[in-house]
């Protein structure tokens, strides 16, 4: 699929989405931040008629082969998916499918969306870095494999990051909270250094992590949020998501971004430049951009 999609800007325009002074303080005393309605539902529309279209071709091409009886094609973007999964014996292709790291004309339209350039800049000015480690997730209902233990997200990434001010985000595809398995972090636990994160963790012993013997204390906050709020953490701050008891997904984004200068703590992988005022020729400023830079680098298909 072939797209223009244009990226950051190299100069400075009116920030509609900055946010205040109170919000930059609260993000940075208390480790998370929840803003609501700072992004348009519309904006997501490319990526889940991505989603959409991978589950519909799986669907067909399984039920070509006699092994689904049904598309499931009246299914809502938040059931469809799950449906196919419960009606297949083995789901694991599928779900590779629509999680991790898609480089795909929808994904990137939602990296390079100014308000959320404009969120990032107002902690660590113009020189707007994405970074390699993100993730779309379809968190599916009672299952174990998505169920995410405490952790800092530095814990998945080199230890010389550990001074790099990144900006996460966690952006729902539908509205979340309890019971579809929304986040919940420790307020003021972005305080702690890095610590070291147990593997074999979670229900189904598949995620590195903290018990909860080793938690430190602080108000346990749960972040629930409907489509266009974004829920901004940083790399060291202590979360969780719970299980999704509900019947449907919950579909989400994890984004991160960061001073282009500091160490990402994934050198092996290439992240881009979306937005910059020193430099206009090192803003990346389309898909294809950013997929030439993932083949000049050598990096594996999907790291």
């Amino acid at each position: 699929m072939k797209s223009r999609l244009q990226g950051g800007s190299a100069t400075r325009r009116p920030n509609v989405a900055r946010l205040n002074s109170e919000q930059v303080e609260f993000l940075r005393r208390e480790g998370y931040l929840m803003v609501p309605d700072v992004l348009s539902p519309s904006l997501f529309d490319t990526l889940k008629a991505e989603f959409d279209e991978t589950v519909d071709r799986y669907a067909r091409d399984t039920q070509a082969r006699g092994l689904l009886d049904e598309l499931f094609e009246a299914e809502p973007f938040e059931r469809r998916l799950a449906c196919v999964c419960e009606a297949v014996e083995d789901q694991s292709d599928l779900l590779r499918l629509v999680n991790g790291k898609l480089r795909t004309p929808g994904m990137f339209a939602v990296m390079i969306c100014p308000a959320i350039l404009d969120i990032v800049e107002s902690f660590i000015g113009p020189e707007v870095f994405v970074h390699p480690q993100f993730n779309a997730r379809a968190k599916m209902p009672n299952q174990d494999a998505t169920v995410v233990p405490w952790h800092q997200d530095l814990g998945y990434l080199e230890p010389d990051a550990e001074e790099t001010f990144m900006v996460n985000f966690w952006i729902p595809l539908v509205d979340a909270n309890r019971d579809n398995g929304c986040l919940e972090v420790i307020a003021g636990s972005h305080r702690m250094p890095l610590v070291h994160h147990e593997t074999g963790l979670g229900p189904a012993g598949n995620f590195k992590g903290l018990t909860e013997d080793r938690l430190p204390p602080g108000e346990r906050v749960l972040c629930p949020l409907e489509v266009g709020g974004v829920l901004l953490i940083q790399h060291k701050t202590l979360h969780r998501s719970l299980p999704n008891t509900s019947d449907h997904i919950r579909w989400s984004l994890d984004l991160r971004y960061s001073d282009p200068a500091m160490p990402s703590g994934r050198d092996s992988v290439p992240g881009f430049i979306a937005r910059s005022e020193r430099d206009a020729a090192c803003v990346t400023r389309s898909l294809e951009d950013w997929q030439r830079i993932m083949e000049e680098s050598g990096a594996p298909k999907g790291a």
